[in-house]
Order: C-alpha cells, then sequence, then structure tokens
C-alpha cells in the first residue's frame, strides 16, 4: 500500500530551519508560526513519560528551553492506557488538533494507524538540517528499519529497548540456584522456587502489545517466523510457535507461574508482582531496574539475558518520535528538540532518567555512555542482547495481527484455549488483514 507523503521538500524545511534560528531566509508559510514578541517558536508536544522518566523528561525541555533563544518547547503528558493514546492520535489527527510533535510513541508498528493522515512529516527532510544535526546514517539500522514504511522514514527512534529476566538473588541463593541460561533451567528453577502461596515466575498475561513483544523472542528461539517474507501470510502458528507458547502455558498448567494478569495501566511486565515477593522472575526492561532497586535494593535484583528455548533470540524496539505538520517554522522547531535530545550527552542523561537505551550509535560510542554502563554491569546485558535481536515488521497491518496474536495468547494463558487453538485463531484473524498488505 503507498502512503499519502507529506508535499514539502527538503529545500522548505531548510528554509523553515532557517527561520527558526534566526538565518537571513523566511518561510513561504503564510499560517500562524506560534511566535512570541521574542521572536521565540512555540511548539508542543504529547507523551506518555511517567515515574522517573516523566522528571527527566521535564528537566530536559527546561534546559533545551534555557539552552536558546528560539524556540519554546511545551510537553502536554497525556494519560491512559497505550491504546487511548494511539486512538487520541489518530481523533486529533482526523479534528486537525494534533500537537507539533509526539515523543516517544511506544508503538512504532501502529504508525501505520497514523500515517494515511498525510500529516505524518517524512524524517528524510530533517535530517543534517537545524543546529543540532543527526544523520540517518547516525541510527542503528534495524531502528530505522522498525520506523520505516513504503520506504519512507516517518519517525525518529529516540528510546531504544528490549528486555531480560530478572531474579530475586536472595531468593535463588537460599534455592542454591543460579541465574537460569535457557529456558529448560527457567522451567526447573521455577519448580524449585513455587512454595508457599509464592510462584517462580511471572509471564505477561495481557492482550496488549507487551505479550507479543515478548512472545516474539520466545517464537525466534524456538527457529519459529512470525510472518512470510513478504509479509502477507501468519507463521506463528507452525510446531515452533506451538513450542513457544506451550513453554508459556505449561508453567501456568503445572502451577509454577502466576496464574492471573499483574499488569495495570502504568506497567504490563508484573514488576510489582516480584516487588511483593509474589514471584522470583519475571520479564522485564531497563526502566524497571531502578524503582526495583530502590524498592528491595540493588543486592536483591538480578538480571540475566532472556533465556532461549533452543538458542538466544531478542526482540528490539524502539519508541518513536514524530513530527505532525503545522507551519514551516514549527516543524523546524520540533525537529530542533528531537535533535537536541539525541545528541550524546543529552540522549544519555535521557536514558539514564529513563531506564532506556541508545538509539544512535554516536551516543553508544561516547565517553558519556560507556561510564554509565561501566557502573552496573546489568545494563550491559540489554544492551548485549541488541547485537541478536530483531525488529517486528513494519507494516500497517501489524495493528491488527499483534493485537489477534496477544488477544489469543492472553486466552491460551487463562486456559480458556488450547495453544494451538489459540495460535490458529490468531493466524486467521492475521491472515485476513495481511490479506489488504498490498
Amino acid at each position: 500500500m503507498k502512503w499519502q507523503k507529506t508535499a514539502r521538500g527538503a529545500a522548505v524545511v531548510a528554509v523553515a530551519v532557517a527561520t527558526v534560528f534566526g538565518f537571513t531566509a523566511c518561510s513561504s508559510n503564510s499560517g500562524d508560526t506560534s511566535s512570541s514578541s521574542s521572536g521565540r517558536v512555540t511548539v508542543t508536544f504529547w507523551d506518555q513519560k511517567g515515574g522517573g522518566a516523566s522528571t527527566t523528561l521535564d528537566q530536559l525541555v527546561t534546559q533545551f528551553n534555557n539552552s536558546q533563544t528560539k524556540v519554546t518547547v511545551q510537553r502536554q503528558f497525556i494519560a491512559g492506557s497505550a491504546t487511548q493514546f494511539s486512538s487520541q492520535i489518530q481523533n486529533a489527527l482526523r479534528t486537525n488538533s494534533a500537537p507539533n510533535f509526539v515523543f516517544g510513541y511506544n508503538n512504532p508498528a501502529g504508525m501505520g494507524d497514523l500515517i494515511p493522515s498525510g500529516q505524518i512529516m517524512d524524517m528524510a527532510k530533517f535530517f543534517g538540517t537545524g543546529d543540532y544535526p543527526v544523520a540517518k546514517s547516525d541510527i542503528f539500522p534495524g531502528m530505522v528499519a522498525e520506523s520505516t514504511f513504503d520506504n519512507t522514514m516517518y519517525s525518529i527512534p529516540t528510546d531504544g529497548g528490549d528486555y531480560a529476566l530478572f531474579y530475586n538473588k536472595q531468593t535463588f541463593a537460599a534455592a542454591g540456584l543460579t541465574p537460569p541460561q535457557t529456558w529448560a533451567d527457567v522451567t526447573a528453577d521455577a519448580a524449585k522456587l513455587t512454595t508457599g502461596g509464592k510462584y517462580g515466575i511471572y509471564l505477561p498475561i495481557d492482550p496488549g502489545e507487551w505479550t507479543t513483544f515478548t512472545w516474539l523472542s520466545m517464537l525466534w528461539s524456538a527457529g519459529g517466523q512470525f510472518l512470510s517474507s513478504d509479509d502477507k501470510q501468519a507463521e506463528f502458528d507452525s510446531p515452533a510457535g506451538i513450542q513457544a507458547l506451550h513453554a508459556w502455558t505449561d508453567l501456568i498448567n503445572s502451577g509454577h507461574a502466576y496464574p492471573s494478569s499483574l499488569s495495570d495501566d502504568s506497567q504490563q511486565t508484573g514488576s510489582p508482582g516480584f516487588t511483593a515477593g509474589q514471584v522470583a522472575m519475571f520479564i522485564g526492561r531497563l526502566a524497571d531496574l531502578a524503582p526495583l532497586d530502590q524498592a528491595m535494593g540493588k543486592d536483591v535484583v538480578g538480571v540475566t539475558a532472556l533465556p532461549g528455548i533452543n538458542k538466544p533470540a531478542m526482540c528490539t524496539g524502539t519508541n518513536v518520535s514524530f513530527i505532525i505538520h503545522h507551519t514551516d517554522a514549527q516543524d523546524a522547531a520540533a525537529w530542533a528538540f528531537i535533535s537536541w535530545i539525541m545528541q550524546p550527552d543529552n540522549q544519555t542523561a535521557w536514558d539514564k532518567g529513563s531506564g532506556y537505551l541508545p538509539t544512535s550509535t554516536k551516543t553508544e560510542q561516547s565517553d558519556a555512555w560507556k561510564t554509565y554502563v561501566q557502573a552496573d554491569p546489568r545494563i550491559g546485558v540489554f544492551a548485549d542482547q541488541l547485537t541478536y535481536a530483531q525488529t517486528r515488521p513494519s507494516i500497517s497491518q501489524y495493528s491488527a495481527v499483534s493485537t489477534a496474536l496477544a488477544g489469543n495468547i492472553e486466552k491460551a494463558m487463562l486456559k480458556q484455549m488450547s495453544p494451538e487453538d489459540a495460535l490458529a485463531a490468531a493466524a486467521k484473524t492475521s491472515n485476513t488483514a495481511l490479506s489488504q498488505n498490498s
């Protein structure tokens, strides 16, 4: 499917950048530029960052606004679930009430639902422009792929991430166990750690994206494929897929995994159950590390690479930022903040406060990032998995496929369907959606 593209060329954006940063050119757009009497261009962005990430983002917005005199950035936090956020963005696009940009959107594959509005800017027009240049080549290639639809890059990865297996060091030591290296180890350890009303592990039980995101690593580690090479057919309902889902449901059925959902609007990992001592292991994000350390202590919280069924596998994900077209000057002002936060020192500060991983190779290679990782080797566990990680497909039908898959996995985890029937039902719905991929 060919997306409608924004009809403004690179030269127009370059003019807009010049206008924002005080050069002699002027914008050809005669619309409202939201400039104050001081000459600053004001832009607003939406996000859903909570906890320490919210505090860090507020600090960075203030730092950016104080560091220059051309742009004022205003942040608007949007409460609610990720699904509600996506619906709110879509509604804002329909009613011409969208912000200038969205920061850290957590469903890049779901950009296919937004692009048809014709209002999402092609990022190629901004690369290399402004006071804080960022080149497309600065971004990890796999992350570029996740932001690209129909050969057009409509967003830029600003938050990198994957997940790993968290385990309670004290509980493991008391049981005479070492961190699991394979899924067979996880299964055996969960059995030994299930006692006294406490469970060995929590696995995702939720109809949302987190379930699909984490289960894909299980599928790939079993040797399976998500979709066909042309993205027109589901392939997760294979023997490998069935093995991967049984790896989860068997732990539920044996009574060694927590039997109901621990997710809520603020998190889907189940980390509260780990903090409360209800479970000894769970699959979590780097962002979970700091709050868990604060609640339990660094000596308690262990992290190991996600164990695979037949081989190591990882699904890397990004949160992306994207610009919604308003005026040329506002578009350039939005890029000014996004590109500023992508600078190595700024992205390291953001990652430290938010728990994300770098999306820029320049950040990864910077002294600031290296110093951060050396201070806590557990961070390196997350980063090291990126060497063999894969990404989700960037197709407009991804949301429909993921919703079908996660919803049916949830039913299997709740013993409402067998793994075989769950994957067959998900594949049937997915194939109907994928038949529209042309």
